[in-house]
């Protein structure tokens, strides 16, 4: 493991903003823009540090685009780093991702952060599909379903003390996800700003149709993957939500029973 002083380091040799370590220890998740100026006034660097809730994607992100020169910065900490790096290579075949160089983004700095989220999007579908299926296999349990269910799979009455744990266990589960879902979407809407605010500094203007034509695909591309992983992210709280919903519905019907 990593010590702090150590952490701190490395982010000041990398020029990262001290309120990034104070981030790093939020459980909640959280994320800011800050942009640097030269002394005569020019916006000099646009930086965005992001930390995701704990309880289901627990990391961080540390983005930093450099005006004049035009380089980017991405340093991405957490725990399941392993899964993105196949899609950061196909994006970015040139460059060495494990050996910290800087990253050149083509056309548009947001083309690391589009990656990056629609990586972090992915990684909440099988969350998903294992919490539809834990919720499915305890309403078989119960034999209160709208889904065709095995009546073998029927709890006996000697088993519903197990069986209302388990409801709360899985009602405890679909609260953290949706409260990790609920920020991702708040996430995402947030970047698609900073997408226009960067813009604004580059070119004067956050208007994809004004962009020059060089660049105006790209941003484009961005925003359009953007918009998809925000629909994405809603649909799948909305979903999440039902979830909570048909839980809490079986925690009545065992409720019931056991007062009956």
């Amino acid at each position: 493991m990593i010590s702090r002083p150590a952490f701190e380091g490395i982010f000041e040799a990398m020029q990262v903003p001290v309120r990034f370590i104070e981030l790093l220890s939020n459980n909640n998740g959280g994320y800011q823009v800050t942009t640097t100026y030269t002394d005569n006034g020019a916006a000099s660097s646009f930086h965005l540090l992001i930390k995701l809730p704990a309880s289901f994607l627990n990391a961080a992100v540390y983005f930093r685009h450099d005006i004049s020169t035009g380089k980017n910065i991405c340093l991405v900490l957490g725990n399941r780093l392993h899964n993105m790096k196949p899609a950061l290579q196909q994006t970015f075949p040139s460059q060495a991702l494990s050996s910290g160089r800087q990253i050149q983004t083509m056309a548009s700095p947001f083309m690391i952060m589009s990656v990056l989220t629609s990586e972090y999007v992915a990684l909440m579908e099988p969350e998903r599909q294992a919490l539809d299926v834990t919720v499915r296999e305890l309403e078989a349990k119960t034999g209160m379903s709208a889904h065709l269910f095995d009546e073998s799979q029927r709890a006996a009455a000697h088993e519903h003390n197990a069986l209302l744990k388990d409801l709360h266990v899985c009602e405890g589960l679909l609260a953290f996800f949706e409260r990790t879902t609920q920020f991702q979407v708040g996430w995402i809407e947030w970047l698609h700003v900073q997408q226009a605010a960067l813009n604004q500094l580059r070119f004067g203007t956050c208007e994809l149709r004004n962009l020059p034509p060089a660049n105006r695909q790209p941003e484009e591309i961005v925003a359009s993957s953007m918009s998809l992983c925000a629909s994405l992210s809603r649909e799948r709280l909305e979903q999440v939500r039902t979830l909570r919903n048909r839980i809490r519905i079986q925690l009545s019907v065992v409720g019931s029973d056991r007062r009956g």
